[in-house]
């Protein structure tokens, strides 16, 4: 499947909660890596909402798209798709709830290990996470759409990982409470019922995933 302009505008409709998550995410970017500054890649940065983010005036912005229409609107924002030729060009890059639809994820990951300077970071965000409660109970997440899927990675398996490319220790986080996404009452009424069959979409204790690893 595609990811056209309908697959962005359907988005629209919770666009105050994402919003809201983005500026959450950026706050703990710039606390775990100090960086306030240099070359940022996004890894399937959509529209190009959470690079917008940051300043013009001190970053670099590239981007890794697959839409024709996102890229076109990515490149209004002064975001390029021309990626440096070699290695170590780059302080951080991103992978924000794209890893899941990358057909190589490993290779991508690799890459982005040679891109990063020495003491760069990688960090993904809003990553559904195969080792929380719900996937393993149920293989399936609220973020997830199956024919844009490949590979959903758990805690675990990405840690392992990225070690294995030789980043240093990643840092995991659980983003739920205090996210716009969380109602814990409703969400585990909701845990309960599909417990018993009955299917509804619904937020939760390390459904997600953060990692901070640095190279």
């Amino acid at each position: 499947m595609s990811y056209d302009e309908g697959y962005f505008a359907a988005r629209e409709r919770s666009e105050a909660q994402r919003a809201a998550m983005r500026t959450m995410e950026l706050q703990r970017v710039h606390a775990r890596t100090a960086l306030d500054g240099g070359v940022v890649v996004d890894v399937g940065c959509g529209l190009g909402e959470f690079l917008d983010l940051f300043p013009a005036e001190r970053w670099v912005k590239y981007g890794i798209e697959a839409s024709d229409a996102a890229r076109a609107a990515c490149r209004e924002k002064g975001i390029s798709f021309e990626l440096p030729e070699g290695e170590e060009w780059c302080d951080l890059v991103v992978f924000r709830g794209s890893l899941q639809h990358l057909d190589r994820p490993i290779a991508t990951l690799f890459a982005a290990h040679e891109w990063l300077r020495p003491g760069g970071w990688l960090v993904a965000l809003a990553t559904p996470n195969a080792g929380g409660p719900v996937y393993r109970l149920f293989q399936d997440l609220p973020p997830l759409d199956p024919p844009r899927n490949f590979f959903v990675f758990s805690d675990r398996v990405l840690r392992q990982c990225l070690v294995n490319l030789g980043f240093h220790e990643p840092v995991f986080e659980y983003p739920y409470l205090g996210t716009p996404y969380a109602r814990p009452l409703r969400d585990h009424v909701a845990f309960g019922l599909r417990l018993v069959g009955v299917r509804t979409r619904f937020a939760f204790w390390r459904n997600m995933m953060e990692c901070y690893a640095r190279k």
